[in-house]
């Protein structure tokens, strides 16, 4: 015997086919609410608590893991001028100098240093710079009147010195892009110079 909830045909007919007008199986209704429950809880757990985290916090993580293990084999570098050029020199850390730069960098000075919303690095005029490791001091303390921010907080010591090293290296391969500004400045030398701050 059939109820009235059950086994009554539509009025409605597709292709010859008739459906019965039956309520979803119990299993489909425990499918739906336990999918409900379990976006609430993800939505508390990893965006509204503390305790959860993110893809991207997984690969700050791993990030953080990798220097360590890369800056193992420098210590704590200093963003003196001979630190800077010697750093300069070295594929491998100008590779990492690089990854650094395009991760933070890149959005106002585009990937070739070319220049954006921020000056071209690849010419050979400078605003805020007249020796190499005026370039640190930069990437670690910002400029505010230009929009240049505070990297100190964001970035580590050996990270802030391999990024103003490879930031010394663009003008050995100038691109056509933002038109100069500030001043010319002479290539760079190891000369002695004022004392630059870890900023640690």
């Amino acid at each position: 015997m059939s109820s009235p909830e059950f086994d009554e045909l539509r009025d409605h007919e597709y292709d010859g086919i008739k459906e019965f007008d039956n309520l979803p199986p119990g299993w489909w209704w425990s499918l739906w609410f336990a999918s409900i429950l379990f976006s609430l809880v993800y939505i508390l757990y990893y965006h509204a608590s503390v305790l959860g985290w993110t893809i991207e916090d997984k690969w700050s993580f791993a990030r953080d893991s990798y220097y360590q293990r890369l800056f193992g084999e420098l210590g704590t570098l200093d963003g003196d001028a001979s630190t800077i050029l010697e750093m300069s020199k070295d594929e491998k850390w100008m590779a990492l100098g690089q990854g650094i730069f395009l991760a933070n960098c890149a959005q106002c000075h585009k990937a070739d240093g070319s220049g954006s919303t921020g000056p071209n690095l690849t010419d050979d005029h400078w605003i805020n710079v007249k020796k190499v490791d005026d370039i640190y001091r930069v990437v670690s303390k910002g400029v505010a009147a230009k929009g240049m921010p505070e990297w100190s907080s964001r970035l580590g010591q050996n990270q802030r010195v391999l990024v103003a090293a490879y930031v010394s290296t663009l003008r050995d391969h100038p691109v056509a892009g933002k038109a100069a500004e500030g001043e010319p400045v002479p290539p760079w030398s190891a000369a002695p110079s004022e004392p630059v701050s870890s900023a640690r």
